[in-house]
């Protein structure tokens, strides 16, 4: 029996998600779900004329589903996901977790106590390439952690503006900040400055340019870039580099290069069979059809120590202070909201 699947904001990664669903023959998108009716209607045109809904609470209430797609914004995260899982039902959940750090921490006790698999939207980890990296490592520790991501103005208009888009090292950055803690570890403390010096209000309202250094439980310190200023087109990818002893690994967009000693090697998609856009969704259908929880990379309860560590750099941009990751989850499990912007 194919699985039934529901797709819950569809925009422009609901859309994708929707895309690579109906090239399985194991699954059904049997509903689609957005506040803008002429959006949901264009998905529903993708997913083959499933049923359709502007409220969420109404799609989980009438649908029988096996699997949640949880795509809206990130502001409005936590309560379609919550909800889900309240069910009982298997959610992916796009990232970040939350635009808050309550919010995510609503969605790591949801998901402790539901009996659906929960999975979150960090694609990087699902990469084959992950477990090879760490295999070239050979348990050496991590001296050094390097990352860019470089950007022109946001085409989506919820995440150009700052304040439903967090800013690129939230929406964006968060990616590499999330695959260097495959490596690295939890990340304890952030500083972080950021300008608006390229691009004027005119036109947009974000920050032009990140510059973010973090510390590791492990010991490993790194620093992250990133710009909204370029242009489409520019040719550089988002790039992780992970250094050990006597051996970089670099990630550089869907390529794996190792340097050591000895030489050079590199590896690409065609070889190693990844594509950010399916392998999570592969995984997490996978997930759901067998039980199996090691397919689930990022559950909420990891998820968000690094949302935490985006929260973190934006304070501290924000604020001119070195900020603790650990002190931040432990303010919002206490009840303040600590959201991604101060303004």
């Amino acid at each position: 029996m194919k699985l039934r699947i529901g797709i819950i904001g569809t925009g422009r990664r609901g859309k994708d998600h929707i895309r690579q669903l109906v090239k399985r023959d194991d699954v059904v998108v049997t509903a689609v779900c957005d506040i803008v009716r002429e959006v949901a209607d264009e998905a529903a045109r993708i997913a083959g004329a499933p049923r359709i809904y502007v409220d969420y609470r109404e799609m989980l209430d009438k649908e029988t589903l096996d699997a949640v797609i949880v795509a809206t914004p990130a502001p409005v995260h936590a309560g379609p996901a919550v909800l889900a899982l309240q069910k009982g039902l298997n959610v992916m959940c796009e990232k970040p977790l939350a635009w808050s750090l309550r919010d995510a921490l609503r969605i790591v006790d949801a998901a402790q106590g539901s009996r659906g698999l929960c999975e979150v939207g960090y694609q990087y980890r699902h990469n084959p390439a992950v477990g090879l990296a760490l295999e070239r490592l050979g348990g050496s520790g991590i001296a050094l952690v390097r990352g860019f991501y470089y950007h022109t103005v946001p085409l989506v208009e919820s995440i150009k503006d700052v304040r439903t888009g967090g800013g690129q090292i939230f929406d964006q950055v968060t990616h590499l900040i999330d695959l260097s803690r495959v490596f690295a570890g939890d990340v304890v403390k952030v500083y972080s400055r950021y300008t608006r010096n390229a691009r004027g209000p005119e036109e947009f309202n974000n920050w032009d340019g990140y510059a973010v250094t973090y510390e590791y439980k492990s010991g490993a310190v790194g620093n992250f870039s990133s710009t909204y200023a370029l242009f489409l087109g520019h040719g550089e990818p988002p790039t992780l580099d992970i250094i050990g002893r006597e051996v970089l690994v670099r990630f550089a967009g869907s390529k794996l290069i190792v340097v050591t000693p000895k030489g050079r090697e590199e590896f690409g998609p065609e070889t190693e069979g990844f594509t950010v856009t399916t392998d999570i969704i592969g995984d997490f259908v996978t997930a759901v059809a067998t039980g199996d929880r090691s397919l689930i990379k990022s559950p909420p309860g990891d998820a968000i120590n690094s949302l935490a560590a985006t929260i973190a750099a934006n304070m501290s941009a924000q604020t001119g202070q070195i900020i603790c990751t650990d002190e931040l989850i432990e303010r919002a499990r206490s009840g303040e909201e600590v959201p991604a912007l101060l303004e």
